[in-house]
């Protein structure tokens, strides 16, 4: 018994001190956190965690693999939290994001269905399940681009490219020492470097660039420069004020710097006029002509988390910026803008539909308008963070950053010119046969350049068109009426199927219009005692006039017919009038004026009863009221 009494003490004592422990290291990775000590902090946690199991501890531990973007050990953990009886639905949406990195989409979705269901019209989430169940939209054309390591030495993590002279400005860390260390990271804090590439493919060892670019005593990074390089903006961490030890226990924000760089040296010019100690403003892109400044901050006012926002160079200052709006931004973090050669903007966003974290969307600009943004999809993203995109001038080439594979690297791309081909099947708009030896010209309207090919003997057809480029298409059989198509494979992801229905081209027979569902003749109607073309008979004659366009040696007649109200001359002059009006709106829209003969038939061919001494109705007297097409003359 006194046994039995004495191992319980010790167990009872064991559970006292494991607790204490417990409680030990939370504290102190409690204070780690305070001066944003990521490692540290994970550490004592992770200690805590493994002395008593402690519901606290262990959201903590896995909140701190979050913000590490340790997104294998951040699965376990909340895998682990959202079971607790403190867990939160935030801990679910944050479980779904550690999945969604580590390429778990199914999984990921089950729980952001949950995490929906208690934070209903949370857009972030909505999107991030939508993409979760239709991952394989990202995977459209793997093939677009090839993404490779840009294997640039001496630097541990480094992102944001920016083409300056005949080489690379980079941000990048190396192992930090002494005051050069970050407390989260231990590597050394963000600086600008230059790198060039040379014959072989081969990048220069990294050097830090000199000056004052590189004076903050934390972070500088993310710059852009100039077309003449005279002048540089980057961003810096806002540490204007702080003594040295409140740069350990604050939450430290961005601002935009400007250096001049003459000789070589940069210079201080100034600070962005829009820089705030009351929130952020970084990652600055000017456009080709320096004339306008694209940007992102948490600045009051935006759409969550940071915006990207627009400034415009007037009067030798920067005007008020503008945000994007709700194209461009969302409830997430949008960040590091780039505009290349032709305006375009590209973006990085946790907002939008995605692989998972950052990725790299594309925006371009009509007026004073954006249009719907495009996911530049794999292989330029992936499940992790995608971000600090730049393409030269040629738009074929360029480099990406990600932290892909750990930690933040830059990638190289090459845009491949992949064609897009182009296929279907031509029949008869009769009988639904096929045509086989029909000819389909394939004009580039750009270059001007036609290519020609045959249906088989199924009809089928098929051709290979270069990307990003406009074509004509047209196909022609004897025997029937040419047709055209405009066809385009600027942006087009995928190939295009185009099935073509040709109608036979016979002397005398009426011309067939289609308009909606009616697949019969169906000619052009006027108002009782009117010759004006009708609004209703602008689609119609549209569509005659493309025909004839298409087939430039066809003669038509305009037949032109009245009710049997009036006399019989006046109606005879009425149809005329009727078929003038119709071939003026033709001719008014590119077609030679001998291609159209016009003849008023007055009441004399009525397609219903309504002949003279018959009361009819108006729908009645209306179908006579009409002009029809037919082909009178077909040139060899």
């Amino acid at each position: 018994m006194k046994k039995n009494i004495t191992t319980s003490c010790l167990v009872l004592l064991s559970l006292f001190i494991l607790s204490g422990c417990s409680k030990i290291y939370t504290a102190l990775g409690d204070k780690n956190m305070e001066q944003l000590q990521y490692v540290k902090a994970a550490k004592n946690y992770e200690k805590a965690v493994s002395k008593k199991s402690d519901n606290v501890a262990q959201k903590k531990l896995a909140n701190t693999y979050r913000l590490m973007n340790e997104t294998k050990k951040g699965v376990d953990a909340y895998a682990k939290v959202i079971n607790q009886p403190n867990a939160e639905p935030i801990d679910r949406f944050y479980y779904a994001q550690m999945l969604i990195a580590n390429k778990k989409h199914s999984e990921a979705a089950t729980i952001l269905r949950e995490y929906i269901k208690s934070n209903p019209g949370d857009k972030m989430a909505e999107n991030m399940l939508k993409s979760c169940e239709a991952p394989e939209a990202f995977m459209k054309d793997t093939a677009k681009y090839i993404v490779t390591n840009a294997k640039i030495g001496n630097v541990t993590e480094f992102y944001g490219p920016v083409q300056y002279k005949d080489g690379l400005v980079i941000s990048a860390s190396i192992d930090g020492k002494g005051k050069d260390k970050v407390p989260q990271t231990g590597k050394s804090y963000y600086k600008l470097y230059f790198t060039k590439k040379d014959k072989s493919g081969s990048y220069s060892a990294p050097e830090k660039i000199n000056g004052n670019i590189n004076k903050n005593k934390l972070h500088t990074a993310s710059a852009t420069y100039s077309k003449d390089g005279s002048v540089v903006y980057y961003t810096t961490s806002n540490t204007d004020g702080l003594s040295n030890a409140e740069l350990l226990e604050n939450v430290i924000g961005l601002k935009i710097n400007k250096d001049t760089i003459a000789n070589g040296s940069y210079l201080k010019a100034a600070e962005f006029p829009y820089n705030s100690k009351s929130y952020s403003v970084g990652h600055p892109a000017l456009t080709a002509d320096s004339k306008t400044m694209y940007f992102i901050s948490d600045m009051p006012g935006g759409m969550g988390g940071t915006d990207v926002y627009e400034t415009k160079w007037e009067g030798g200052k920067w005007a008020q910026p503008t945000n994007l709006g709700e194209k461009i931004n969302s409830a997430g973090n949008e960040m590091y803008p780039f505009v290349d050669s032709l305006g375009n903007l590209y973006f990085s966003s946790n907002g939008h539909k995605s692989l998972g974290g950052l990725d790299i969307y594309k925006a371009m600009k009509t007026g004073n308008s954006w249009s719907q943004i495009e996911n530049l999809n794999y292989p330029i993203n992936s499940s992790r963070d995608d971000f600090g995109f730049m393409m030269y001038a040629d738009s074929k080439t360029g480099y990406l950053s990600s932290n892909r594979e750990g930690t933040d690297k830059i990638y190289e791309f090459i845009l491949q010119a992949s064609k897009v081909n182009i296929g279907g099947k031509i029949v008869s708009k009769v009988d639904g046969k096929p045509i086989a030896g029909a000819k389909i010209a394939v004009t580039d309207k750009a270059r001007n350049i036609t290519d020609t090919i045959v249906s088989a003997e199924d009809g089928s057809y098929a051709y290979a068109l270069a990307p990003n480029t406009d074509f004509d298409v047209t196909v022609s059989k004897d025997g029937f009426f040419s047709q055209s198509e405009d066809i385009t494979t600027v942006n087009q992801v995928g190939d295009i199927t185009k099935d073509f229905s040709l109608e036979e081209l016979v002397k005398g027979r009426p011309v067939v219009i289609d308009q909606v569902d009616d697949k019969g003749v169906r000619p052009i109607f006027y108002d009782y005692d009117k010759s004006e073309i009708r609004p209703d008979a602008f689609e119609a004659l549209n569509k005659l006039v493309k025909r004839l366009k298409d087939n430039p040696k066809v003669t038509i007649e305009l037949s032109s017919h009245t009710d049997c109200r009036g006399t019989d001359n006046y109606n005879q002059d009425l149809s005329f009038r009727r078929a003038k009006s119709a071939k003026n709106y033709i001719v008014s829209k590119g077609i030679k004026a001998n291609r159209i003969k016009t003849k008023g038939y007055g009441e004399s061919q009525p397609v219903n009863k309504c002949v003279d001494g018959i009361l009819c109705n108006d729908d009645e007297y209306q179908a006579n009221r009409r002009t029809e097409f037919k082909v009178i003359e077909i040139d060899k």
